[in-house]
């Protein structure tokens, strides 16, 4: 059905450079398992699921095609990630504190935490980069083609529900989400009454889930709240060149402000950023291997690669620092309490790689050389064996390391080799 978009992209890995020669049938099969497994026609454009799970993630999705954005000036793509986002809009008009959406309204779910949830919503799991990323690839697709032909009236209403939705829980009422589920385990819901920990407004957006899935252990989750910033400006950017949107201008001013103001006074530690705070005086530090992550921080739009405070942050977050970096006789990298300890994940090893300053054409084929020993691009890996993993299909991991593909013949092509 997208054809002629996957042909596109496919003479563009046909084209990647020598020393990257080795990757193009890895990249080969990540885009073509997107356009010819994990893409359907939607209800109102294009359903993305994540890959062995049947629901479309609304940041899973986005990710999934972010990094056709560099491809957005060939009509065909263009016309495919519209479709995407089209049909995340459309669900975002249905409930836009829901995380995962099915391709029709059947009512299959990962668990009816809700007696009023939507039979098109999956999980209602609020997390901000739901929304964030919505936004992101929404305005990166207009930077990268020149077109706003998909920012159409059910895209600003989508919009416009994103920023109201974070104005609300800037100063989040404990009543007005209870997230309780019997007998799972506590990263599960919102712990111990499903309001989750106590806080203190701070200036941030309050977020009930992380982007693993898993509860947020202080409800101030940084790397979250950065990417809200960094797309808010970019709205107002584009709010700012239209009449009729100078007031959610404005808005996302106001909103992108006061997160960055917040971050600055309260989620620094040591010279680095922290993973979550509650505005009561404690802040964790971890990084987990899901994005958005302190490790991606350049990649959500926040700060620059270069920038002091995130290079400290870095070389904490792939360090015993932190709790969840774990070493092995095989690799060693970021994992996630959503796989428990001794397992780390290729997506943060090819955001390390999109994140860096310099040419890694090493840790790139290292992470091909574990996808092929463990036959795919899976959520997590035992650090002692590629071949113990969790999650036989996930997409999001395959097209992260995709992007990380094209960053680095970039980089490549900018150095003349």
């Amino acid at each position: 059905m997208w054809a002629k978009a996957l042909d596109e992209i496919q003479r563009a890995i046909d084209s990647l450079p020598p020393a990257l020669a080795e990757h193009r049938a890895l990249a080969s099969e990540a885009a073509g398992r997107l356009f010819n497994q994990a893409a359907e026609s939607g209800s109102h454009g294009i359903f993305v699921s994540t890959g062995d799970i049947p629901a479309m993630w609304l940041r899973d999705s986005s990710f999934q095609v972010k990094p056709l954005l560099r491809f957005a000036g060939r009509p065909a793509v263009y016309d495919f990630v519209a479709g995407v986002i089209r049909q995340q809009a459309a669900y975002i008009a249905i409930d836009p504190y829901a995380n995962a959406f099915n391709i029709e309204a059947n009512g299959n779910c990962w668990h009816r935490d809700f007696a009023d949830q939507s039979p098109w919503v999956f999980e209602r799991k609020f997390e901000i980069d739901s929304l964030a990323s919505f936004l992101d690839i929404s305005l990166g697709l207009a930077d990268a083609s020149g077109s706003t032909e998909h920012l159409d009236s059910a895209w600003w209403q989508a919009a416009e529900a994103a920023v109201a939705l974070f104005e609300t829980e800037l100063h989040h009422d404990p009543g007005s989400y209870i997230f309780m589920r019997k007998n799972a385990p506590k990263h599960d819901y919102l712990y111990p009454d499903g309001r989750g920990a106590e806080f203190a407004d701070c200036g941030l957006i309050w977020s009930a889930f992380r982007p693993s899935d898993d509860a947020c252990e202080l409800p101030f989750n940084i790397p979250q709240n950065a990417y809200a910033a960094a797309q808010l400006e970019r709205l107002a950017r584009l709010a700012k060149t239209q009449i009729t949107h100078a007031e959610l201008a404005a808005r996302c001013e106001t909103l992108a402000t006061s997160i960055r103001g917040a971050i600055e006074k309260l989620a620094i530690v040591d010279g680095h950023y922290v993973y979550e705070i509650d505005g009561l005086g404690e802040k964790l530090f971890i990084d987990d291997a899901n994005i958005p992550s302190l490790l991606s921080l350049p990649y959500l739009g926040f700060c620059s690669p270069s920038d002091s405070r995130y290079l400290a942050t870095r070389a904490a977050v792939l360090s015993k620092k932190n709790k969840w970096y774990f070493e092995g006789s095989r690799v060693s990298h970021i994992g996630s309490p959503h796989t428990g300890a001794g397992r780390v994940w290729p997506l943060a090893m090819a955001m390390e790689i999109i994140t860096s300053e310099t040419l890694e054409i090493e840790k790139l084929d290292a992470l091909r050389e574990l996808a092929e020993e463990g036959k795919g691009f899976h959520e997590s890996i035992s650090v002692d064996n590629p071949a113990d993993f969790t999650r036989e299909w996930f997409s999001w991991a395959e097209m992260t390391y995709f992007d990380a593909v094209f960053t680095t013949a970039e980089k490549l092509l900018e150095l003349g080799d």
